[in-house]
């Protein structure tokens, strides 16, 4: 395994990037109900059919201020010189603002991949839009995984 940035991929995924066949992921933004809901396991209908839709694509919904904390757990469990990104990251989660805006923000990862095929984004993508149409989901996106595309890791 490989460690880039905050995602963890296989030999065959590199190889993948290197041929420039991008891997994907599905990124949203819900609304602070929808996000507590699914943070917290409270019932909310809009988050059944989220997680209904994550489970029929053998995808889970992850919290990025989550995801983002057990970074830095992590790397204060270990040693944080090996963590790139431990004090952007641990900056970022003591932000409220930033906190409170990433609290809201979801990826979905397909099995344990937080990248995956081209494939696998469309198909979860398609399923999703509509309730993106219906207001029920503030942003979602399908990013890949080109740098050009992307923003970068701060420098150390």
């Amino acid at each position: 395994m490989n460690i880039i940035g905050f995602c963890t991929i296989s030999h065959n995924q590199l190889i993948g990037e290197i041929l420039e066949n991008w891997l994907y992921q599905v990124r949203v933004r819900l609304k602070k109900d929808l996000a507590e809901a699914i943070r917290f396991n409270k019932k909310n209908d809009v988050a059944e059919t989220l997680l209904a839709i994550a489970k029929k694509h053998e995808t889970s919904l992850v919290c990025t201020l989550d995801a983002f904390s057990g970074y830095v757990e992590e790397a204060e469990n270990n040693e944080t010189g090996n963590y790139p990104l431990y004090e952007w990251t641990k900056n970022t989660i003591e932000n409220e603002e930033k906190a409170k805006k990433h609290s809201r923000a979801f990826s979905f990862y397909y099995k344990d991949d937080q990248i995956y095929s081209k494939k696998v984004a469309e198909n979860l993508y398609d399923d999703l839009i509509e309730l993106y149409k219906g207001g029920l989901i503030e942003e979602l996106r399908l990013i890949d995984s080109n740098p050009k595309n992307n923003p970068q890791p701060p420098a150390r």
